[in-house]
């Protein structure tokens, strides 16, 4: 299967864009954040900066709400591996959302 970047001719900054775009304006398309979130981090993570932390969030929830609990593991082990970055109030208020995530 093609990639995202390849399918639409865009580039990582565009990818970027995009999950910001739907991020602020709330839109739930669970599917179309994994397919971009997956190949953003997987292949552009060294560029994304302090902007990979919120991505990284991103795609674990919509990875939850596509059942995609594979892709959620690897987010969330992602964010254990460098938790020392967080406070504890960020990762206590990670768990309370993805609980109530899973719950709704």
């Amino acid at each position: 299967m093609a990639s995202v970047s390849e399918m639409y001719d865009v580039g990582w900054e565009e990818m970027r864009d995009k999950l910001r775009k739907w991020r602020e304006d709330n839109f739930r398309n669970s599917e179309q954040i994994v397919d971009v979130g997956e190949e953003l981090i997987s292949e552009h993570g060294s560029k994304l900066g302090d902007d990979i932390w919120i991505i990284y969030e991103q795609v674990m929830i919509a990875a939850l709400d596509c059942s995609r609990d594979d892709l959620a593991l690897v987010m969330l082990a992602s964010f254990m591996e460098f938790n020392k970055v967080f406070p504890v109030g960020f990762m206590w208020h990670l768990k309370v959302k993805c609980d109530v995530f899973k719950f709704s």
